[in-house]
């Protein structure tokens, strides 16, 4: 061993301590070793230090080693502890054993001691390693308890052993095309929708389908339920162990609402499906947030539209007005025309007072602010955008190291800042890309992030990104008016914050956001462990 080994040595000759560290050493093992003969000294050693090994002598005057083991067991810890003696008969070497110690060895044998110890050092490293793995494991099930108790989504731990033996029993009877199969026996179906399980749920589970909601999937479902509880059960016969559908399911009260359905098979159940994890969202909700997010947009384009034609009319308006300035003193005042001249004066004040109102049309709310949570931001946009992630084939993937962190912001308006760019980094991404939504706390504000993996911005085009009507889109089935980016910088602007982006082009773009941060703690660094996963559609 490269390490010093710190062996406690409980023994009353220091003749054979002697000899028994000599031992350890043509064992190969370099020992720092105290002696102690007494139970006082061995309580004492054991409170001093960490020792690696505990040898005992078995018989002592007025202290034996099973005094010393008990002292051992008394203190809390697991170190491995070996008899040493001059004589041991059978029925104490097993007592010794069922005691708690962990081997013993001969001192007129001293040769077989340091293989022992190398046993015994093993064994106790195998025992601290499973010690450490079921306290993970402990903290690990705590942790799970609790997101899986306070989620505010429904949740359920299903138990799909008896449809697993169905699904085998398909198999063995050489079902070859399982969704075939099963249009043409609904009654597999059904019986496979009665044999699911709830084996426990969560308190949102009962809030959605009531106090008295069944136990198997069967109660739940509506007539649409069952095309896709087909499409799970063929997707299981196919050893899958994820799923995800849109499903009709009866709610409380007998309301029927289609939820997207998330079903994971928990790792070590994949043979029996025993544990299988199922939680729902209600697309309701999801469509409601989607109808919200684009009356904001509507209301953003007619306001930069209305801004846009107020500017563009200004300007001349200004010409005129200067022009006429210098051109009404020439009219005299008797002249039979002069009148004219105050009803152009009083027309050109009217335009500029519609122009003042159309300026007003688009002033954002900005007055409406509050703090507002990102990582709540984020799992809306998440949510908004899973059909469409599903339809691109592209992740959504967090990195948030401080979940806690707001922003002082109209929350409203931060969605549709954060929707729009999200929205284009999927478009821009290729199949089986991802769109990273970031944030930090720096010095004097935060930063919201938000990087695709597309083809990037050609340098032609960087400075037109956020001019109104301009747009990449054209001639496309996605083709737009131009106002999404411009809308967003006016938004985060009015607040005073600030919207760029940089990326090279077949390098991906990054659109930042810098807005003023609340009060709230911070933190400077993103953290890969804080890198929440991947949310495809």
């Amino acid at each position: 061993m490269t390490a010093p080994l710190k062996v406690l040595l409980v023994e009353d000759s220091p003749d054979d301590a002697e000899l028994v560290l000599a031992a350890l050493r043509r064992g190969g093992f370099q020992a720092e070793a105290e002696r102690v003969d007494t139970a006082a000294a061995m309580a004492g050693a054991l409170g001093r230090q960490e020792w690696d090994l505990v040898l005992s002598d078995y018989r002592m005057p007025g202290f034996t080693g099973m005094d010393a083991l008990r002292i051992l067991k008394a203190a809390g810890l697991d170190i491995p502890f070996v008899l040493v003696t001059g004589a041991i008969g059978e029925e104490a070497a097993v007592a010794a054993m069922k005691g708690g110690a962990h081997g013993y060895v001969l001192k007129h044998h001293l040769a077989s001691l340091g293989p022992a110890v190398e046993r015994e050092l093993r064994d106790g490293a195998a025992r601290r390693e499973q010690r450490q793995a079921k306290e993970d494991l402990a903290r690990s099930e705590e942790r799970y308890r609790a997101l899986f108790e306070h989620s505010p989504f429904p949740m359920a731990v299903m138990d799909y052993s008896q449809v697993q033996g169905r699904l085998l029993k398909w198999r063995e009877e050489g079902v070859q095309d399982v969704p075939a199969y099963l249009e043409q026996h609904p009654e597999e179906v059904r019986w496979c929708a009665q044999a699911a399980r709830a084996r426990e749920g969560n308190a949102a589970r009962t809030r959605f389908f009531g106090e008295d909601a069944p136990d198997s999937p069967h109660g739940m479902f509506v007539e649409g339920s069952w095309p896709v509880f087909r499409e799970l059960l063929a997707a299981l016969a196919e050893g899958a162990w994820f799923f995800h559908g849109e499903m009709p399911l009866r709610a409380v009260g007998g309301a029927e609402k289609v939820v997207a359905l998330y079903l994971s098979v928990s790792p070590g159940h994949e043979r029996t499906l025993g544990r299988v994890l199922v939680s729902a969202l209600d697309v309701t909700e999801r469509v409601q947030m989607q109808a919200a997010l684009r009356d904001l947009d509507r209301v953003s384009a007619k306001g930069q539209m209305a801004a846009y034609v107020a500017h563009e009319i200004n300007n001349p308006l200004a010409g005129i007005k200067n022009a006429f300035a210098l051109l009404e003193p020439a009219i005299p005042q008797d002249h039979p025309r002069r009148h004219y001249a105050d009803l152009i004066k009083r027309e050109i004040d009217r335009i500029a007072g519609i122009i003042r109102t159309l300026y007003h049309v688009h002033r954002p709310p900005s007055a409406d602010l509050g703090d507002v949570n990102l990582g709540e931001v984020f799992e809306d946009i998440r949510s908004l955008l899973v059909p469409m992630c599903r339809t691109a084939g592209v992740a959504i993937v967090e990195e948030l190291p401080d979940p806690g962190l707001t922003v002082r912001f109209n929350g409203g308006m931060l969605r549709q800042v954060i929707f729009n760019l999200a929205q284009n980094a999927v478009e821009a991404s290729p199949r089986d890309g991802s769109v990273v939504l970031g944030g930090r706390r720096s010095a004097e504000d935060v930063e919201i992030t938000v990087r695709d993996q597309g083809p990037g911005i050609p340098p032609e085009w960087a400075e037109q990104v956020f001019q109104q009507g301009f747009s990449s889109k054209d001639g496309t089935a996605m083709s737009g008016l131009g106002l999404g980016l411009s809308t967003c910088k006016s938004i985060v602007e009015s607040t005073g914050g600030t919207l760029d982006f940089s990326g090279a082009p077949g390098q991906g773009c990054v659109f930042r956001v810098r807005v003023p941060g609340s009060s709230g703690p911070g933190v400077d660094s993103l953290d890969e462990s804080n890198r929440k996963g991947p949310l495809h559609g």
